[in-house]
């Protein structure tokens, strides 16, 4: 089995490269055309053949779910032939996508076409809402999973809606549902610094000019005052007319609201050096639910990442994709100060319902966020605090979202979500570079 190690970074390396962004490459491949293939026989058994201790391999989309008498030695691949690996001790343990249950009443529709492994419009993600909100009006959450539709809620409808009535498909394809402590919380889920974590060891290190993707900044924090929040930067925006400042162009980096801890990044965000807070790089916030913007000040920023993979090739962040480019199942990566370059898999694109303030008419404002799950392998490191917010791209180095939180339903595996982008290009931004 390939494997990948690099030393334990300085901490004054410029940045390091993770041993968790494995992919073993087979003769066939299993994620082809924007679609995830089911395995052949003769295919799981010799992807079994890879793991000596395994004794039994199973698909269930989208993992391939290897049981091991005795764990392999980690790291362990994120994916084999394209498909997302998990691996785990017990047949009885929970992959760490969580898939529900099944509706059992007749299927039911809406007017637009619903096609596998192409995702859905807004549009159409509003349609489904509509729909499923017919049946439980706790349902708040829809996931894409390429095959079928995933939808989340806080309460379970009453048994006689539940047995009967609520559809088991839409157009056709499989609907499941979560509902109650199985959907996960992302307020319950940001505590995710690892008790072992050694600051020292943080690539903290003062760069030069020009600022870049996934370095580490900070700010102070608001819920324990005198403390420090780290955090990894994001992106550089701008857009051609700004309501705030219609005579220039102002341009901003992209952030994520609040960090592992759930406390709030706030004030000057600086740029993070071994001694603490260095210069100041950005100032005021503009927050979109998942997304925030700090006025940047009069500092270089580059839409350029980081890579320390010996001779590979760094290119520049092309553009934000928006829902309907998004391919379930592509792989994608992500740089963090903490833990180096991480590959993963995309294995879900949600929609959120969010239901705001009264609109002054008796009623209430009701607005969608999106994101993605993304999977970086149940034998990888947990991300640590300063990683949140860094940027996350596909092989196109199209820019998809950046880093939230973990998920908690299961205890296992990396599936972490993370917030898209699709808010700022809806409002005109675009990414771009600050000289």
């Amino acid at each position: 089995m390939p494997t990948r190690q690099h030393p334990i970074p300085s901490p004054h390396d410029e940045f390091h490269a993770s041993p968790y962004s494995i992919d073993i490459k087979l003769d066939f491949e299993l994620f082809s055309d924007g679609r995830q293939q089911t395995p052949t026989s003769s295919q799981l058994e010799e992807i079994k053949a890879l793991f000596p201790t395994c004794t039994e391999l199973t698909y269930s989309s989208p993992f391939l779910i290897a049981t091991c008498e005795t764990l392999p030695p980690k790291p362990w691949p994120v994916s084999v032939a394209g498909l997302p690996l998990f691996v785990t001790p017990s047949p009885e343990s929970e992959a760490p996508l969580s898939l529900g249950s099944v509706g059992y009443g007749p299927g039911d529709g809406i007017n637009e076409a619903i096609r596998p492994w192409q995702t859905p419009s807004m549009k159409v993600f509003k349609k489904i809402f509509a729909l499923l909100r017919t049946y439980s009006s706790t349902i708040d959450r829809v996931r894409w999973l390429g095959w079928g539709i995933i939808a989340v809620g806080d309460a379970y409808p009453p048994r006689s809606v539940w047995q009967s009535i609520i559809p088991k498909t839409i157009n056709g394809l499989p609907v499941r549902y979560v509902f109650g402590r199985q959907r996960a919380r992302p307020e319950g889920s940001r505590t995710e610094t690892p008790a072992n974590t050694d600051p020292r060891k943080w690539d903290t290190t003062p760069y030069s000019d020009p600022l870049r993707p996934g370095m580490m900044i900070c700010s102070p924090s608001v819920r324990k005052p005198g403390t420090t929040m780290f955090a990894t930067t994001g992106v550089c925006v701008h857009r051609d007319y700004d309501r705030e400042a219609p005579d220039k162009r102002p341009k901003y980096i992209t952030l994520l609201p609040r960090t592992f801890d759930s406390d709030l990044l706030y004030g000057d965000i600086h740029q993070a050096s071994p001694e603490g807070p260095g210069r100041v790089i950005a100032g005021a916030y503009r927050i979109f639910n998942d997304v925030a913007l700090g006025d940047l000040l009069k500092v270089k920023y580059t839409r350029e990442t980081i890579s320390s993979v010996p001779d590979e090739e760094v290119k520049p962040f092309g553009r934000f994709l928006d829902t309907q480019e998004v391919t379930i199942g592509e792989p994608v990566s992500m740089d963090t100060p903490v833990n180096g370059r991480l590959s993963g898999i995309l294995i879900s694109r949600e929609v959120r319902r969010i239901t705001d303030a009264p609109d002054g008419e008796g009623g209430t404002t009701v607005d969608f966020t999106t994101g993605d799950w993304v999977y970086f392998g149940n034998g990888a490191e947990v991300l640590g605090e300063g990683s949140t917010g860094a940027v996350v791209w596909n092989e196109k180095w199209d820019v998809l979202g950046h880093l939230g939180w973990r998920a908690t339903w299961s205890g296992v595996g990396s599936c972490y979500y993370c917030p898209s982008f699709d808010v700022l290009v809806d409002v005109g931004y675009e990414l771009t570079d600050a000289p």
